[in-house]
């Protein structure tokens, strides 16, 4: 399987007063540049980064930025499309069987190390996606964990059929798809899809440490 990761970071940030939340520190970097770390070596370093505002600060990581080709920032799933149009257009224009983009939130900094592997091998003769379950925290229930998906390029038309329909809801998008859920409970996995919200969640995350 040959797999891009696509690190969402296009989002306006509402619940931290519109501060680009993977560009605020966290334990003395970025957040994104947690998510890079751990993702790249997963894709053998194939990383976008879907982003809307301070590009040239996502630039400056060393990854192609995509912003959405839609106005108004109408969501992960406009960012989702841009980083699968590129795949497509890698390949000249095909849906090539063996590209598949790994999408994951720029303000998740304990993704799991081998989300590709698990997310891959969960899925079943002819499933073209994958979500994770996870917690996001510890002693939390599993959620379904949509910024932490696997997609065959070849639901690109689809998807840019569905957000020119109204489609916002990464999950909802995902559930019409051939979907496989994968389960992540294992012990150390049980903080592995915290993501930030507010100013008060990164402060709790940095003394999870």
């Amino acid at each position: 399987m040959r797999a891009t990761a696509l690190i969402l970071c296009g989002g306006r940030a509402t619940r931290m007063g519109g501060v680009d939340k993977p560009l605020q520190p966290f334990l003395g970097r970025p957040l994104v540049a947690h998510v890079i770390e751990r993702l790249a070596p997963q894709t053998g370093g194939r990383v976008l980064i879907s982003a809307n505002r301070h590009l040239s600060d996502y630039r400056r990581l060393g990854f192609p930025v995509l912003p959405d080709a839609l106005p108004g920032f109408p969501g992960p799933l406009a960012g989702i499309l841009a980083g699968l149009s590129a795949l497509a257009d890698e390949s000249g224009g095909h849906d090539a069987d063996d590209a598949w983009l790994l999408a994951a939130s720029g303000d998740s900094p304990w993704l799991p190390i081998d989300l590709l592997e698990r997310l891959a091998a969960g899925l079943a003769p002819g499933q073209t996606a994958a979500m994770a379950l996870g917690r996001e925290g510890p002693g939390e229930p599993l959620r379904s964990q949509p910024l932490a998906s696997l997609i065959h390029v070849s639901h690109r038309e689809a998807l840019a059929a569905a957000l020119q329909s109204g489609e916002r809801r990464v999950e909802g998008w995902l559930r019409t798809l051939p979907l496989a859920r994968v389960s992540f409970d294992r012990p150390e996995d049980d903080r592995a899809f915290a993501n930030i919200n507010d100013r008060s969640e990164l402060e709790r995350l940095e003394r999870l440490r």
